[in-house]
């Protein structure tokens, strides 16, 4: 049985997940929304940025100045925390360029930014309304990083300092409503180690855990009042369930009921389908070839091979039928209830498909696994168990003779007889 869990740990566990998940959820949602809000603000800075520098480069480029231009771009860049700058003129000629230079992590950097943020921006160089030039801008991807960093550990911040409330609270909320359960358990561990069921609980100030009071109050009293009724009935559930497990042995290998225990269940089936007028089947099951297992591998793989085919065969049956190992590698099969021998033919074919497959143990061949099967009816082919259980192992051996290993065909044969 798996060790219980404290209600602290319960409620402590409960509440870290509850705010982990808040607290995830508020920093995704204010994480994408800042994000967005700054990806729009760069966006616009940068276009206008672009704008107004297309106006100051109107002279450069008319007089194609490229020193002018390139000392316009190299203070634009440098006021503007720009990674890039650059005025090409109409046919296509770079009047002038400035570009930042950068290690490959910068580079990686920039093109993570690029990503997340819109950096580039234009803007036309105009004389006359018409176009003379354009104005190329970039923006710089590290410094719009390391903002959202400082972002992120404003964020971090707010969750450690929320994570820690959330600490204060429920360390309170678990001693507000863990000490009046810890007092009730006291209370009735100690009733029941003294059989004292005249105390009566105290009231614990918590409505849910008052009403728990009263209902374990209750209690007590209709145990005061019955405990030597109980006394007197555990005595003799106690013999019954001596009696019981006397009767319900089982086999040593297989945990399966054995001989003895199947032949109670089966009279006791017999019995109830006199009574009720209704039909059950006994089948007799055989492993084939499981001599030539033992003597090829041994006792401790035909061990194996036994515990298997019960297992198998347990598998293959529904919840009312039983599987017993009578002895050596006989098994038998109670099938309750059953309508006719097609119902024995349904599972001799289940049967069939769990032996299918083969067992494979550590270190050896794969091992087939076969068996063979004589089926009973009751009423037809006997009106107690000793006739069935005769019919039954006469036809599983008659099946061994004429097709070993054939189980669907060994239970029709079987049934047809």
């Amino acid at each position: 049985m798996a060790a219980s869990l404290p209600l602290s740990h319960m409620l402590r566990r409960g509440h870290w997940r509850s705010a982990a998940m808040a607290l995830a959820l508020a920093g995704l949602i204010v994480g994408v929304v800042a994000v967005h809000l700054l990806r729009s603000e760069v966006g616009r800075s940068l276009q206008g940025v672009a704008r107004s520098a297309a106006l100051s480069a109107e002279a450069p480029v008319i007089f194609e100045d490229a020193q002018a231009a390139a000392g316009l771009l190299q203070l634009l860049a440098t006021q503007e925390r720009l990674a890039h700058a650059e005025i090409e003129l109409a046919d296509g000629r770079v009047l002038a360029r400035v570009q930042r230079q950068g290690s490959a992590l910068g580079r990686w950097v920039d093109s993570l930014a690029a990503r997340l943020f819109e950096l580039q921006a234009s803007a036309p160089v105009m004389l006359n309304q018409r176009a003379r030039g354009e104005l190329r801008l970039r923006g710089d991807g590290q410094a719009l990083l390391g903002l959202l960093g400082g972002y992120a550990l404003g964020l971090a911040a707010a969750m450690v300092a929320t994570a820690a409330l959330v600490v204060a609270v429920t360390r309170r909320l678990e001693d507000r409503i863990t000490a009046p359960l810890r007092a009730l358990a006291q209370f009735t561990r100690g009733v029941r180690e003294a059989r004292a069921f005249a105390e009566r609980a105290p009231s614990a100030g918590i409505a849910e855990i008052d009403a728990l009071a009263e209902d374990f109050n209750a209690l007590l009293a209709e145990v005061q009042a019955h405990e030597a009724e109980l006394l007197a009935r555990e005595r003799r559930l106690r013999t019954r369930n001596e009696l019981l497990r006397q009767q319900a042995e089982a086999d040593a290998l297989t945990g399966l009921p054995n001989r003895s225990s199947f032949a109670a269940r089966l009279q006791q089936a017999v019995e109830r389908a006199a009574e009720r007028g209704s039909a059950l089947g006994l089948m007799f099951v055989d492993a084939d070839r499981f001599k030539a297992i033992n003597d090829s591998y041994g006792h401790t793989v035909g061990d194996h091979v036994l515990v298997e085919i019960g297992q198998r065969l347990q598998r293959a049956l529904r919840e009312s039928d039983l599987v017993a190992r009578l002895g050596g590698d006989e098994f038998a099969i109670l099938l309750e209830p059953i309508a006719d021998a097609a119902d024995a033919e349904v599972v001799a074919r289940k049967i069939e498909a769990q032996m299918r497959r083969p067992l494979q143990l550590e270190g050896l061949p794969p091992i087939m696994l076969q068996v063979s099967l004589g089926l009973a009816l009751y009423p037809r082919d006997g009106r107690d168990a000793a006739t069935l259980l005769d019919h039954a192992d006469r036809r599983m051996y008659a099946a061994k003779r004429t097709q070993r290993g054939a189980v669907t065909a060994a239970a029709a044969a079987a049934a047809a007889s």
